[in-house]
């Protein structure tokens, strides 16, 4: 009997986090995006994605031309973000009478047999160059070149290419690191990463994905739990099931700590 995810004609949806998933440990997935697994989270933790949403929603409500004026007014740490935010990038901000520009913009594409899909936080898209806008609600993580390495970078950048009229070296992605309040210290002014793209760099990401759509059917069609990755990885010491996949001692540690994951590993949610 086939699973439920497994049922004909049915098309699996793959994200960035999907992708990220599945090349560090197609067991992670299976339990996250198949069968849909919950853990219980640290309150700070959602606390954290709380703040990101609703940071996500104000900026496409503004987008959109909403008031927001009543939401930034009661909460002054989220107002200080936006206006910091609207302070150190206003040309992302200015009216555009030409071309496509749209908040939580999504785009699909079928891809060997997968629904390939991105949500870009803003998009935009002029006659002969585009960008793609990410809000980060979290202090810059990583450097540039591990950046340009992130399953979202790479799969939003091909997608933009594959569905426009744009070649690579005409689209751009931008991250802003917008940081929450905290207790400690203030959060820090607004940040900006720009990757560029280059059609080397899109052959790259499309061999990736056949490499990896190829391995999922193989997997999928032996109807089997996934394979796990190796312990030795080190993965498992940020993995919410590590007790169910009997790795308990890399997620606890030898002292019996929790050790939680990185903030760049927490899952943003969509609005």
């Amino acid at each position: 009997m086939l699973r439920p995810y497994l049922r004909p004609f049915s098309m699996l949806s793959l994200t960035q986090g999907h992708l990220r998933l599945l090349e560090i440990c197609p067991r992670r997935y299976q339990y996250t995006y198949l069968e849909h697994h919950t853990v219980p989270t640290d309150p700070a933790v959602l606390e954290r994605q709380r703040w990101g949403t609703e940071f996500h929603r104000v900026m496409q409500q503004r987008d959109l031309g909403l008031p927001v004026d009543d939401v930034l007014q009661a909460d002054a740490a989220l107002g200080a973000a936006v206006n910091g935010l609207l302070a150190a990038a206003p040309e992302l901000f200015v009216p555009q009478p030409e071309g496509f520009r749209q908040s939580e913009h999504r785009r699909t594409l079928t891809f060997n047999g997968y629904a390939l899909t991105a949500i870009y936080d803003l998009l935009i898209v002029g006659p002969t160059s585009a960008q793609i806008i990410d809000w980060k609600t979290y202090q810059r993580p990583t450097e540039q070149a591990q950046l340009a390495k992130e399953w979202q970078t790479r799969l939003y950048l091909y997608l933009l290419v594959e569905t426009s009229h744009l070649a690579p070296e005409q689209v751009s992605m931008t991250y802003w690191f917008v940081a929450p309040p905290t207790a400690q210290a203030a959060p820090a002014p607004p940040s900006s990463i720009t990757i560029a793209y280059t059609a080397t760099q899109h052959r790259h990401t499309e061999a990736d994905l056949q490499r990896l759509t190829d391995q999922l059917s193989d997997l999928l069609a032996m109807e089997a739990d996934l394979p796990q990755v190796e312990a030795g990885q080190g993965y498992c010491t940020q993995c919410p099931f590590a007790v169910r996949c009997q790795r308990s001692s890399e997620r606890y540690g030898l002292e019996g700590s929790l050790v939680l994951p990185a903030i760049a590993d927490i899952a943003e949610v969509p609005l």
